[in-house]
């Protein structure tokens, strides 16, 4: 469930093409996680926050390779 809400973040911040928002979502990340140690009682797996960016990574590559995709299409409908 992290890796898919991950990915669901890194589609939807691609859709906005801003690096800027890009950067603070991932930093947001990154805080929320460190927020969420310090009101933890106990231990914390770090696990689940590199599962986190991997799947921001992931979504933000699957929205390039959906714009690469479609930009070959569009140029693949031109010329035929």
């Amino acid at each position: 469930m992290i890796i898919l809400t991950a990915i669901t973040l890194g589609l939807t911040v691609g859709l906005m093409r801003s690096a800027s928002v890009i950067a603070l979502v991932a930093m947001l990340i990154g805080v929320t996680f460190a927020f969420a140690a310090i009101a933890a009682g106990g231990a914390v797996s770090f696990l689940a926050l590199l599962y986190t960016i991997i799947g921001y990574n992931a979504g933000l590559l699957l929205y390039l390779g959906g714009l690469f995709t479609t930009d070959r299409l569009r140029a693949v409908l031109v010329h035929s």
